[in-house]
C-alpha cells in the first residue's frame, strides 16, 4: 500500500504519472518518452525526492494511507 500511496501523491501533488509493478510492489514503473533529456530526468528525481521527504516529515501522508486502508477493508 505504501507504493500505491507514493504513486497517488506523485500524480496529485507533482503531476507525475507512475505505476506500481504488477508482480513486485517494491518497483515503481516510470515510462518516459523515447527521447528524454537529462533535465527531465533530474526533474523527475527531484519530484520523487520531494514526495518521499514529505512522507517522512508529514502526518498527512499516513492519515491518507490509513483512510485508504479503511476503505479497502471497509471498516
Amino acid at each position: 500500500m505504501f507504493g500505491q500511496m507514493l504513486v497517488m501523491n506523485l500524480f496529485r501533488e507533482k503531476g507525475v504519472l507512475t505505476q506500481m509493478c504488477g508482480n513486485n510492489f517494491q518497483v515503481l514503473k516510470v515510462a518516459p518518452p523515447l527521447v528524454v533529456t537529462d533535465s527531465q530526468i533530474d526533474e523527475f528525481v527531484d519530484k520523487l525526492d520531494e514526495v518521499v521527504e514529505s512522507i517522512h516529515s508529514s502526518t498527512t501522508f499516513w492519515t491518507e494511507a490509513l483512510g485508504l486502508a479503511r476503505r479497502v477493508v471497509n471498516i
